[in-house]
């Protein structure tokens, strides 16, 4: 699936994760038996919360987070048994990474609204998040998202293929790593998770990319996949009645191939929330 295109890189956002902790305030999140390590930098008046792709740390967001500069306070960590953060060693499901998120905003964010910044993975995330508690959102900003109905369309279109890339992605994935994997594709081949959901009634931007990669290393990364990818945040978008919704000629990792493009979507999320208030 798309979001574990990232899974390439987990090693080398670790070490931007332990880069960036260097320059920016550490604050834990306790959640019973493990906890979260967080990173709070900036002290403007817009708080912006990123989550992570698929074994992705807090410092992938860096160059967004230097491009906001003082204008925001920026809060970016890593899910359990990421980078620095705690583990009680067992595989965590949607629900409960977007309680360890919800978490995170009340500790570090409490009484605040938030623009909440997710990619891949991290995307489903955000977009869970936000049905369950939009009252605590300015708005989305959604870097490649996954969707829960993504795994039908594909599955649909090349089953063969996309279980081969399963089986790829499991032997390169550490033991922890995969077993949290294992969970979500369990949950996201599950018939529920092909019936559209209502969105709430926030701001959004929504960034796709649109780069075929000459060498596939997923199916989404195929033209095939490329246009089902396109096709799921078309579907998505339509769910929200505010916001833009762009292309970029990028890979998967938009954020760090134009981290200027985030920024900019983050500061009109904000201004649209404003406007409407």
């Amino acid at each position: 699936m798309r979001m574990a295109v990232v899974t390439k890189t987990w090693a080398l956002a670790v070490a931007l994760l332990g880069m960036a902790a260097a320059q920016a305030g550490e604050m834990p999140v306790a959640r019973g038996a493990y906890t979260l390590q967080a990173e709070v930098q900036g002290e403007g008046s817009t708080t912006v919360v990123f989550e992570s792709g698929f074994g992705q740390g807090a410092g992938v967001w860096k160059d967004v987070i230097a491009g906001l500069g003082a204008d925001c306070r920026c809060i970016a960590y890593a899910r359990a048994g990421v980078g620095t953060s705690g583990t009680d060693g067992k595989p965590k499901t949607i629900d409960e990474h977007v309680a360890d998120l919800e978490a995170v905003i009340d500790t570090l964010a409490p009484k605040r609204k938030v623009v909440l910044v997710g990619h891949s993975y991290g995307g489903l995330l955000a977009t869970e998040y936000a049905r369950r508690h939009p009252d605590h959102l300015q708005g989305l900003v959604l870097v490649d998202p996954a969707t829960m109905g993504q795994r039908h369309a594909f599955m649909r279109a090349d089953r063969a293929r996309v279980q081969a890339d399963d089986a790829s992605l499991l032997k390169m994935l550490p033991p922890a790593l995969a077993a949290d994997y294992r969970a979500l594709i369990t949950q996201l081949d599950a018939p529920t998770a092909a019936t559209p959901t209502a969105m709430p009634d926030v701001p959004v931007a929504l960034l796709t990319s649109t780069n075929v990669a000459a060498d596939p290393f997923v199916f989404e990364e195929t033209a095939q996949g490329k246009t089902l990818w396109k096709a799921q945040h078309a579907a998505l978008f339509a769910a929200f009645s505010r916001g833009t919704h762009r292309y970029f000629a990028t890979g998967h990792n938009i954020h760090r191939e134009d981290p200027k493009a985030v920024v900019q979507a983050i500061r009109e999320v904000a201004a649209l929330a404003a406007d409407a208030n």
